[in-house]
């Protein structure tokens, strides 16, 4: 399974669009609420930091893609990959550190290159 966490209706499409069975989220609580499903194995997980329309938001805030990493490394699912696909550089960063310190596979691919490798990634 695939979840593409992700606030913009024009990268959600653009993403549907390659791979057309992921589930997708916009919220940090929707992304947690399909994470935590019980005996849920997700392949990849997408994950973008900014939400809600807005850019370059605070890490420590509860609405953005760090709360789901915080989440993930409070609670262990099972997730084969993790891709952060924010263009929120400094963001990503941080996000992809705290996800290979819990030893999660992550790598950041920027959204603006994301679609180009998609079907290569989705998949493998």
């Amino acid at each position: 399974m695939i979840l593409f966490l992700d606030d913009s209706k024009e990268r959600t499409k653009a993403f549907k669009s390659k791979v057309p069975s992921a589930k997708t989220v916009k919220t940090t609580k929707a992304c947690i609420k399909a994470l935590s499903k019980e005996d849920a194995e997700w392949d990849i997980v997408f994950l973008d930091h900014d939400l809600g329309g807005e850019q370059f938001v605070d890490t420590n805030r509860e609405d953005c893609g760090m709360e789901v990493v915080r989440w993930i490394v409070a609670n262990e699912p099972f997730i084969r990959q993790i891709i952060v696909h924010s263009h929120n550089g400094p963001a990503a960063k941080e996000m992809c550190s705290k996800l290979n310190d819990a030893m999660y596979q992550v790598v950041v691919i920027p959204f603006a290159s994301l679609l180009s490798r998609i079907e290569g990634i989705a998949n493998d």
